[in-house]
């Protein structure tokens, strides 16, 4: 398991932050990891205006930034048992500043609530979707209000095919991942763990229905029961190694459930959210590592766009953001 030993709750002194510092208090005293609240500030333009000098510009936004962590740290005392918290300020464009301050400080965890977007069909909105897309490390977004623990939890894998890349089988390693994150957040009672794999035979509809295929059905059957059954094995040996990682007794306390069906991912895993009232959905986010840029699949961006529910974003070790520190 990626050990948990430091978290970023991202918050502003309102209702919604009650929902992230709620998740993170929790997520800490399990893991028994250092907690650290962040929150930005942005300095107007118009203070090249107003002051003439650049010391007193520097004055005027170091004192916004005392003003606001004194704020934050009174809102934290307020709503927590915490004395002293560490309070970090960023003076600049959010989703920047927190993912340098990952990348410089190695958190293992973000958590945040998701930004008010009722103007919206999608629960995430653009800053939101900048740090799924860029921070190297997993992010836990929020749906406001969430503040009890997760009762469902959807750990989505793709085993249709796997791929090298640098050497390394990249998808299977986040599958990985994406299970073992799944059954931490899913180790309290009276939470339900579901597994779920979206699978295809790729180029059934050419060999079915193709004007220039001359390939029997039955042949046609064959292959896709053939591509049918290698995901199964996949999808059983990961199962295998999630029960060796976590233990025998870890697994007969979760007892997945695990839903296997044919389709797009994009189409099919929205419909098993909501199919199974899950409350937290864990998904691997990435389409290639190692090139900024290339940081986020089509299907995962789909995906982001149609659920409600919380979302745990997964990248890969190999991961590099684009960000730059």
């Amino acid at each position: 398991m990626n050990k948990i030993h430091k978290v970023l709750c991202v918050v502003e002194p309102d209702k919604n932050s009650e929902t992230a510092l709620t998740q993170a208090l929790r997520i800490a005293d399990n893991h028994r990891a250092d907690l650290t609240f962040a929150s930005s500030i942005v300095a107007s333009k118009n203070l090249r205006t107003v002051f003439k000098r650049k010391s007193d510009i520097d004055q005027n936004l170091a004192e916004a930034i005392s003003n606001k962590r004194n704020d934050i740290d009174g809102w934290v005392r307020k709503h927590s048992q915490i004395r002293k918290p560490d309070v970090k300020i960023y003076s600049g464009i959010e989703f920047v500043e927190i993912i340098k301050h990952v990348i410089e400080n190695q958190y293992d965890l973000v958590v945040k609530c998701a930004d008010d977007v009722d103007w919206l069909d999608r629960l995430f909105g653009s800053e939101d979707m900048h740090l799924l897309r860029k921070c190297p490390c997993p992010v836990l977004l929020l749906k406001p209000g969430q503040r009890t623990e997760f009762r469902n939890v959807l750990a989505t894998v793709d085993v249709n095919e796997e791929f090298c890349e640098q050497g390394n089988l990249v998808q299977s390693k986040l599958n990985e991942k994406v299970m073992e994150y799944s059954a931490a957040f899913s180790m309290s009672e009276p939470t339900s763990l579901h597994i779920g794999s979206v699978w295809e035979a790729y180029g059934e509809d050419f060999l079915r229905y193709g004007v220039f295929s001359s390939m029997p059905e039955e042949d046609v059957d064959r292959y896709v029961e053939a591509e049918r059954n290698e995901c199964v094995a996949r999808l059983d040996t990961l199962k295998e190694k999630m029960k060796s990682s976590l233990g025998k007794d870890v697994i007969d306390h979760l007892r997945p459930q695990v839903h296997m069906v044919k389709g797009l991912p994009a189409k099919e895993i929205p419909l098993m959210v909501t199919k199974h009232n899950i409350d937290l959905l864990v998904m691997g986010t990435v389409a290639r590592t190692g090139i900024p840029g290339f940081i986020i699949g089509n299907t995962a961006e789909s995906i982001l766009e149609q659920v409600h529910c919380s979302v745990l974003a997964i990248k890969p070790d190999e991961f590099v953001s684009p960000v730059e520190i």
